[in-house]
């Protein structure tokens, strides 16, 4: 992350711990529900896909493997392996940087595993702290949030497909459907240096969140994602997701987490 990003960090960190010292943020305070479910699907024989569902952490990641690379799946599941031993800390600004440093680590680790493969794969994490979360991403695995009745897509793509849509090269629904779109530009492990975006937003009470890797967007349409997504429980929502992917032809992995944000 850049200077910008930590400063921005920095600002954000410094109102959630104030709010949690004068106490306010504690008669406000979110209790989170998660569910997940992951499915090779119909066409793949492996799943390269990895996800981490950490209620006790906060913190819920996925990781979808490039199936043009070979070990995918090393990659993802060194992603996950790396942020499941995160020790949670009180500081917003010392867990974001735990974080993107337990990344670094898995970049590293995926650039000189193997002498003649270099593995990658995507990243979308969310950590919940107080009444905020941050979202730390690179790749085209995606972070959804449902409000109400409103499907919101927070994250953006980092593929070709997204580089030409924001130079008025494509409209969005032709980025959608170009083969662009699997052209990543950044990545855990296919580059020398990785870059992730970040991003953090304030939580309101009964803010659905949903990560995903492309086997579900791809084929399910955003509405028919907004209309299973704010079904039942997050365990029902998750089957009916995977489900809707799978009805869609399953020709890739996919990989749903649901994390919900609920008053105690």
């Amino acid at each position: 992350m850049s200077d910008t990003d930590l400063q921005a960090i920095a600002a954000i960190a410094d109102r959630t711990e104030a709010e949690a010292s004068s106490g306010s943020a504690a008669e406000s305070a979110l209790a989170w529900l998660s569910a997940s479910h992951t499915d090779v699907g119909r066409v793949r024989p492996v799943n390269e896909d990895a996800f981490l569902d950490s209620q006790e952490q906060r913190l819920w990641v996925v990781a979808d493997g490039l199936g043009g690379q070979s070990r995918g799946d090393y990659a993802s599941s060194t992603v996950v392996e790396q942020l499941r031993a995160f020790p949670r800390q009180k500081s917003v600004l010392a867990n974001l940087q735990d974080i993107e440093a337990r990344l670094q680590v898995a970049h590293e680790k995926c650039r000189t595993a193997f002498r003649r493969h270099r593995p990658g794969t995507t990243v979308a994490a969310l950590l919940a702290h107080g009444n905020y979360c941050f979202l730390l991403w690179a790749g085209d695995s995606r972070i959804y949030r449902l409000r109400g009745r409103q499907l919101a897509l927070l994250t953006q793509d980092h593929s070709l497909a997204q580089e030409k849509l924001a130079r008025g090269e494509l409209s969005e629904q032709e980025a959608a459907s170009h083969h662009s779109a699997h052209v990543l530009t950044r990545a855990v492990g296919t580059h020398r240096n990785l870059r992730l975006d970040m991003r953090s937003l304030p939580v309101q009470r009964g803010d659905r969140y949903l990560l995903c890797s492309d086997g579900l967007y791809n084929p399910v349409e955003a509405g028919a994602i907004c209309a299973a997504l704010g079904q039942g429980s997050p365990e029902e929502a998750c089957r009916s997701l995977v489900d809707l992917a799978l009805k869609g032809g399953g020709r890739d992995n996919i990989t749903v987490v649901i994390a919900d944000a609920n008053a105690p």
